[in-house]
Formats: C-alpha cells, sequence, structure tokens
C-alpha cells in the first residue's frame, strides 16, 4: 500500500524543476503559469479507470502513464494547439506499492519529455480501484483554433494514420496467445501516439474545418463532428485505412474485416473535414510529415452516416463504437 506523505515527497523530488513559464507549481494549495496575451488557453481531462479504460494486469506501470499523458494531450493536438502542463490526480487502491509508484513516475517522467510538457500539480487519494485523471493546459491562436463544429456539406473527410490497430492490439492481449508479428498490433493499443504535429499543421495552414481525434471509434466520433449542424456522411468502406498486421490478424478475431476499423476506438488518429479545393495542400502536408492521410467520404444535408460497401449499398452497422454510460 502506498503512503501518501512518501509519495508526495517523491512526487516534488522527481518533478521540482519548473520552466520559465511556470510561476508557482507543485507544492502549494495551486499552480500558477503564465500564457501569452494573444493565445487562448485550452483545457481538457480525461480519466482511466481501472477494469473500465484498462485492466492493470496487461498494461506495465510505465505504460500506463504514458497512455493518459498520450490520449490527453492528443485533445488539444485535435484543436490545433499545442499542450504545455498537465495536472495529475491519481487514485490508489490497496493493491499497489511503492514499486508500482517508482515506475508510474518514470512513466510519467519519459512521457513529459516526450510530449513536451510540463507536471504543475495534481492529487493523490485512496480508492476502490486504480484512476488516473489527466488534466491538460494547452494554448492556441484564437483564429488558428479548430472546432468540432465546422464541417459544412460537401466537405471531404479524410483519418490520419490507420484504424483499427489499438482495438485489435487489445483482443491479442486479452486473448493472451501473443505470436510473431503482433508487437505493431499491442504498441498501437499500449502506446499510442498523439498527431500533435499533424493537428497543428492543418491548423496553421487553415486546412481543416471541423476536427477531433478519434478515441471512441471512427462512426460515433464522426457524428461529434456532424451533430452540430444536423449534417451526415458518406463513408466509403473501402477506404477506410487499414494497417498490414491489422489485415493479416483480423481474422483470428472477426468475420468482419472492418468492424473493429470502424467501431474500434482508442487509435488517437485525427479525423477531419475539409474543402475539396484543399486536397492537394493535405497531401504535401501528409508527405512532409510523413503521416498518410486518407479521404473516406464527404459531408452531406442529410443527418445520417451511411457507410457504402464495394457493392454500393449502405452497410448495416453492429456497433458506432464506444459508449461510456451504455446500460
Amino acid at each position: 500500500m502506498i503512503d501518501e506523505l512518501s509519495a508526495l515527497r517523491l512526487i516534488e523530488e522527481r518533478f521540482h524543476k519548473a520552466s520559465k513559464g511556470v510561476e508557482l507549481g507543485i507544492g502549494d494549495d495551486a499552480a500558477a503559469v503564465v500564457f501569452d496575451a494573444d493565445k487562448l488557453v485550452l483545457a481538457t481531462t480525461d480519466s482511466q479507470v481501472e477494469d473500465i479504460h484498462f485492466v492493470k494486469s496487461l498494461i506495465s506501470p510505465a505504460e500506463l502513464a504514458r497512455k493518459v499523458v498520450a490520449i490527453s494531450v492528443s485533445d488539444v493536438g485535435a484543436m490545433g494547439g499545442v499542450p504545455r502542463f498537465i495536472l495529475a490526480s491519481i487514485g490508489f487502491s490497496e493493491r499497489e506499492d511503492e514499486e508500482f509508484l517508482e515506475e508510474l513516475i518514470s512513466g510519467f517522467v519519459s512521457s513529459l519529455e516526450e510530449f513536451k510538457v510540463e507536471l504543475i500539480g495534481g492529487n493523490l487519494s485512496s480508492s476502490n480501484k486504480l484512476f488516473l485523471d489527466i488534466t491538460v493546459l494547452g494554448e492556441v491562436e484564437p483564429d488558428l483554433m479548430v472546432k468540432r463544429s465546422g464541417a459544412t456539406s460537401g466537405d471531404l473527410i479524410f483519418v490520419s494514420g490507420s484504424l483499427g490497430d489499438s482495438a485489435l492490439g487489445l483482443k491479442i492481449l486479452q486473448d493472451g496467445e501473443i505470436g510473431d508479428g503482433n508487437e505493431f498490433l499491442m504498441n498501437r493499443h499500449l502506446r499510442p501516439s498523439p498527431r500533435l504535429a499533424l493537428g497543428r499543421e492543418l491548423a496553421q495552414k487553415q486546412l481543416a474545418t471541423s476536427m477531433i481525434d478519434i478515441s471512441d471509434g471512427l462512426i460515433i466520433d464522426l457524428e461529434r463532428i456532424t451533430v452540430h449542424k444536423e449534417l451526415g456522411a458518406r463513408i466509403e468502406l473501402l477506404q477506410i485505412p487499414i494497417s498490414k498486421e491489422y489485415s493479416e490478424c483480423i481474422r483470428q478475431f472477426s468475420d468482419d474485416k472492418y468492424e473493429l476499423a470502424i467501431s474500434g476506438g482508442e487509435d488517437y488518429e485525427l479525423l477531419f473535414t475539409s474543402p475539396e479545393e484543399r486536397q492537394r495542400d493535405i497531401q504535401e502536408i501528409s508527405k512532409n510529415l510523413n503521416i498518410k492521410i486518407t479521404e473516406i467520404g464527404y459531408v452531406t444535408e442529410d443527418a445520417t452516416i451511411q457507410v457504402i460497401n464495394k457493392n454500393g449499398e449502405e452497410t448495416y452497422l453492429k456497433q458506432r463504437g464506444f459508449v461510456h454510460f451504455n446500460n
């Protein structure tokens, strides 16, 4: 069991350094940070709860710390912003010990360096189950901020990277029979890569009319883009990008090749819309950043999401994605 006071001392020792943007950091009732007067502050929070968002036996403490930071800063990147600071609240159960805490802190240290953010505060508490709650503070210029609600009918729909890898990687981990060649898929689940550089580039070049990171699944997150103006979308099933590793492994878990790519979630790829005339600019960014960007459909005035198969027929969707409060 973790002792709170010793844990706090350890955290203060490991994260005592502060950048010039931190007026007051860890150790007081609140942190004080300095932001550019010409930028908006972006604030977001994300929780990871044991047995809901993760199974502790399938992920190391260091991987868990990195993952929760990665998925949290991803939200800032999806608005075209730059993450700057994080606050971490952690609830420990009686099953975690000092060794677990040391590994968790090591994961936080490496993730802060990787994503160029700074831990400036948080909270520790006891809990029946382990949970981590991360608040991110970032910044973005007012005229560059990309919202979910900016899409218009006729806009093209794009996604970065490949979809379904994380969900399939989780199934491999749960199955326990890990074979050769599955490392890529498992790492896509355990070590997601937020598209911070891509989100920033799309914003700076004002190419995206709306944008979101894919956390709960392609369809349900696409609905979050279109619902604001009672719009819909038409998606070509065969255009949905899937990796070679996914293609080789999916038949072991599903007869539907695209099921997890459509509804699996936790890919943290960017889903965005853009006017048709900006296609060439988007592909230029794809080339410059060496990130695959795929056009998968377009926004429609009909307030439904249609997924069209190779025969030109609408596909029945068994599952739209992860629903947080599903009774």
